[in-house]
């Protein structure tokens, strides 16, 4: 059996954006106590949809029952303007995983019937990207599946037409071809997909190589029913399914050709599950060609260990390997005659001999899958590696144990562990951040927890952050109880945000506010430190019941308000900046940490409406002390009085220097030359006794 796959396969780029939005922000609102929901699915897919559950993206009925503070994000193939409203007025936060494709439909039709068109949607009625497309065009869009329905349209005015994005192109050429013939204008916007355009050409592509199509994806998925749709008009055996552990044996021929396509919202791991499962059903295919020829065992065999109820298909048993040939084994299972254990049945991983798996002498334990033509119990032991590997998982998912997890693989959305069966490991729960490049983790072993587990799926999804979590948190409970409040101590900035920084002071992290960065006001945080800073802080509050720490590091260097009456005693005349300004006067800074309020009638000697219509933030002003509450941190400030107090000071000093100026003599320069000499007249000589005569 021959097994091809189209060239393309996994998430698109619009599928891909929107579940990775969804896990960013499940990882925001992690511990915050709000929820994160989705109206219907994210995504048509179950299986990622589960994925995401198992990270608390959970699915309401209508936004109604979601509590106000909660995250709606919406899915991406889109809502109707009636979902948002609804949202915006419940008081949620919304995050739009819209395709932009499909986005760029919902604007089409509702410019379209804005400019007097009859909009005529091609696609599916019931589905949720259809139905939000009609709703942007007001409800008054008509919605037709096919070219016979569109024969059926009354024709009146201009027509456009937009389709459902996953539609198929000769579909909807179709349907314009039909209205053209009835006469209609109509004006056509290229709305479709060309991602799943592509795949649909690669499927029949493929079809026309092989004899059997398996297409992988939600069965409620558009995208996914059109590749299935091009397969049978091929004339081929289609299988739609989700799951590798849907793939029945019965559904093949030894010698068929067997193609795999997948929808755009089907991960890659999924698909290579369906690979590996069809590299595994093999042998079961060649067998079941044979089984139509071997005779039951004949009624009145010797009973024992051997009997039919006891080693027949099914059973479970103990053997001894008593045989090691090129391509199997034989096991001394105590029947009539030995069993034999297949290479390809020896061991769950991929052996390239006997030798690798067993060795004469050993005891192990198989599944008896079938009798042979020469009525030898056909062994498994891989079947018994798998179940009891389940058995294992099943227990610690039940008890929240750790397992180890070797990584054999990364693929897109995360890596790839060999737990007994494939466990699949999301990004976003490698490490306890966001981790760009997974390569490096292939090869090693993970400490992990089972978040999820489905053996009807085979699927099971598996956390490091959930492991790193729980030790973390046993480590800070611990490091919290040689904490204490009002000590202080020098941290490493780990993380700023747009609220404060998160500072490791030791093992622990704890929270600098942004109100408690700087005495002076801040707007971001970012202003202040940056990651990697060393900062003293103090230790303002330690919460041991919910683990968190607050810190503050304006309080190590002391309060400004503590000094500020000495330093700008009432009747002070200083310079400051403005840094900001309401509508009842200017706050200005006097020094760091320490600002005044220069109140609207304060201002200026002159009327003024607001005080932006003279003063803009950063301006520097000169203003008057008026009145000191060190208590009450609040300062009084006069700009008018300011500007008053140095104009008197100037006047007052220039008529000092223009008096001390006035009263310097020309004797007080040349007195000296003259000094002893006889210049006439004594009463010149002697201002006094004149000044007296008269």
């Amino acid at each position: 059996m021959e097994v091809l796959l189209t060239p393309e396969r996994g998430f698109c780029l619009g599928v891909k954006r929107a579940v990775e939005l969804a896990e960013r922000v499940a990882g925001e609102v992690r511990g915050s106590g709000r929820g994160v929901w989705t109206l219907g699915s994210l995504i048509h897919n179950r299986r990622v949809v589960q994925a995401l559950e198992a990270l608390g993206v959970r699915i309401a009925r209508s936004v109604a029952e979601l509590p106000p503070g909660d995250v709606l994000v919406l899915p991406s193939h889109g809502a109707g303007p009636e979902v948002v409203a609804a949202a915006e007025a419940r008081g949620l936060r919304i995050e739009d995983a819209t395709c932009p494709l499909v986005r760029k439909v919902q604007a089409a039709a509702k410019a379209l019937l804005a400019d007097g068109y009859q909009v005529v949607v091609v696609g599916q009625p019931h589905h949720v990207e259809v139905a939000a497309v009609v709703g942007w065009a007001d409800g008054r869009a008509v919605v037709v599946e096919d070219a016979e329905q569109a024969g059926t349209l009354p024709m009146a005015g201009r027509v456009a037409v937009v389709s459902q994005t996953t539609q198929r192109p000769e579909r909807v050429a179709a349907v314009v071809d039909t209205l053209r013939a009835r006469g209609a204008e109509v004006r056509v916007e290229p709305t479709l997909c060309h991602v799943t355009s592509e795949r649909q050409r690669e499927t029949r592509e493929l079809a026309s190589k092989i004899d059997v199509l398996l297409v992988v994806g939600g069965r409620e998925s558009a995208n996914t029913q059109k590749l299935a749709e091009v397969g049978r008009e091929m004339g081929r055996r289609v299988y739609l399914i989700e799951a590798a552990h849907e793939v029945e044996p019965s559904w093949f021929g030894k010698d068929d050709r067997v193609g795999i396509a997948a929808g755009t919202s089907t991960p890659d791991w999924i698909t290579e599950e369906v690979v590996v499962r069809m590299k595994d059903i093999e042998p079961d295919i060649t067998a079941k060609q044979e089984e139509g020829e071997v005779q039951a065992p004949e009624a009145g065999q010797p009973e024992g260990p051997a009997a039919a109820e006891d080693s027949g298909p099914g059973a479970r048993v103990t053997g001894t390997v008593v045989k090691v040939g090129d391509s199997d084994a034989l096991i001394d299972i105590g029947a009539k005659s030995e069993a034999v254990l297949p290479l390809s049945e020896m061991s769950r991983r991929r052996v390239a001999g006997p030798t690798e798996a067993v060795k004469l002498g050993d005891t192990i334990e198989a599944v008896v899958i079938r009798i042979d033509d020469e009525g030898r119990p056909v062994l498994s032991r891989k079947r018994v590696e798998e179940e009891d590997a389940w058995s294992a998982l099943e227990a610690a998912h039940a008890s929240n144990a750790t397992i180890d997890a070797p990584v054999t693989a990364q693929v897109k959305g995360g890596l790839v562990a060999d737990v007994g069966t494939r466990g699949f490991i999301p990004a976003s729960q490698v490490g306890l951040e966001f981790i760009q490049d997974l390569a490096p983790y292939v090869g090693k072993t993970l400490q992990v927890k089972v978040v999820e587990i489905d053996r009807g799926e085979r699927r099971v999804i598996l956390s490091e952050k959930k492991v790193l979590e729980q030790e973390r948190g046993q480590a800070k409970t611990g490091l919290l109880d040689g904490v204490r409040e009002g000590e202080t101590r020098t941290g490493e900035v780990r993380r700023v945000t747009d609220y404060g920084a998160f500072v490791d002071i030791g093992g622990v992290d704890g929270l600098v506010h942004v109100s408690e960065m700087s005495w002076k006001r801040v707007a971001d945080p970012r202003e202040v430190v940056k990651e990697g800073d060393k900062v003293e802080v103090r230790v303002l509050k330690v919460d041991h019941e919910r683990g968190r720490i607050s810190l503050g590091m304006k309080q190590v260097k002391g309060d400004p308000w503590a000094t500020v009456a000495e330093q700008f005693p009432v009747g002070t005349v200083t310079k400051g900046r403005a840094v900001s300004v309401a509508d009842f006067g200017v706050f200005v800074e006097l020094a760091e940490g320490i600002e005044g309020l220069v109140h609207v009638s304060q201002l200026s000697d002159k009327r003024i409406g607001k005080p932006s219509e003279v003063v803009r933030v950063g301006d520097e002003l000169r203003v008057k002390v008026l009145k000191v509450s060190p208590a009450e941190r609040r300062i009084s400030l006069s700009a008018r009085e300011g500007e008053e107090e140095m104009d008197r000071r100037e006047i007052k000093k220039f008529l000092k220097d223009a008096n001390e100026t006035a009263a310097v003599t020309i004797g007080d320069l040349v007195g000296d030359v003259f000094k002893g000499t006889d210049l006439g007249d004594a009463k010149d000589a002697k201002p006094e006794k004149r000044r007296k005569e008269k």
